[in-house]
């Protein structure tokens, strides 16, 4: 049994390449984890808070205001989705961490406008006590699989 789990985790000995991207203004802060991880077509995107940067330092929009913050949240992704060859059409997950999940129906019209109607990705929201910033009430991570390049 274990030769033959042996042979099925080593035939595909082809390793996906990673590529780690801290694109500006986003790496200002010299974080310890990137911000995208691109592999083979996956792309991972970190956890999004509604920042703005000033002077290299993350500012949080609106303090409390939800809609504004996934509004700048979803700006923030396709900047960072471009820069590893992706857009937010690519998208096929959000996990979506709220401090109010009455929020949800704030946020949806926003989802909309920046996904359309017809091909959304999958999500899951979930209500949490707060996040890493005063004044953030949301942050979306997100995973994008990019067609043919």
């Amino acid at each position: 049994m274990a030769k033959a789990l042996n042979n099925v985790i080593h035939a595909d000995t082809h390793l996906m390449a990673k590529r780690f991207h801290n694109p500006e203004p986003f790496r200002s802060e010299n974080r310890p984890y990137s911000m995208a991880v691109k592999a083979g077509k996956l792309v991972f995107l970190a956890g999004q808070l509604g920042v703005e940067f000033v002077g290299g330092n993350r500012i949080v929009v609106a303090p409390g205001n939800a809609e504004r913050q996934i509004e700048v949240i979803f700006a923030n992704m396709r900047r960072m989705l471009e820069d590893v060859g992706a857009n937010l059409r690519d998208v096929c997950w959000l996990q979506i961490f709220v401090t109010d999940i009455d929020d949800r129906l704030v946020l949806d019209p926003v989802r909309r406008r920046f996904f359309g109607e017809a091909e959304m990705p999958a999500a899951t929201m979930v209500e949490v006590s707060r996040l890493a910033l005063p004044g953030a009430v949301i942050e979306v991570n997100a995973i994008a699989v990019i067609e043919d390049e």
